[in-house]
């Protein structure tokens, strides 16, 4: 009995410690992937991190440049508003003036009997003579290489 109960005894005892050896050995391994995985996770974070910091950057510098253009544009779109308010009042102007022209012209007329060439409107095939009312919504207008200056 005594041979019997040693055995077991011995065997169990040697195979408690190969194991917990074995076990120990399994959990340092274990520890160590887990720290390498942990530190290239960081390392993929802090990756991630700087390209989204760059990434900002680039979209805030982006973002001041169009604004840059959005602001010209308009300043510039200002600049021409005031300029056809300008030009229409010259347009409403002139064309009372050619009203007033047309009146004298016709009481010469009706006292000399002479027959004037009174215009009273403006060529309606010269969009240059009424930019503002454009013929045709789809039509092209011709655009003279001085218009263009600005």
């Amino acid at each position: 009995m005594s041979s019997s109960s040693l055995s077991p005894a011995g065997s169990d005892g040697d195979s408690t410690g190969v194991g917990t050896v074995a076990a120990d050995h399994r959990r340092e391994k274990r520890r160590l992937s887990n720290r390498e995985s942990a530190r290239r996770s960081r390392l993929r974070k802090q990756q991630h991190l700087d390209e989204l910091v760059q990434e900002v950057a680039r979209l805030q510098a982006e973002n001041a440049r169009v604004l840059g253009r959005a602001n010209d544009i308009s300043g510039q779109y200002v600049r021409v508003e005031q300029e056809n308010t300008v030009l229409r009042a010259r347009a409403a102007e002139l064309g009372d003036r050619l009203r007033s022209v047309n009146e004298v012209l016709r009481v010469v007329e009706d006292f000399s009997g002479v027959a004037m060439d009174i215009q009273e409107e403006c060529p309606p095939d010269d969009p240059l003579l009424r930019p503002w009312q454009i013929p045709c919504p789809g039509a092209a207008m011709p655009i003279a290489a001085h218009m263009l200056r600005y």
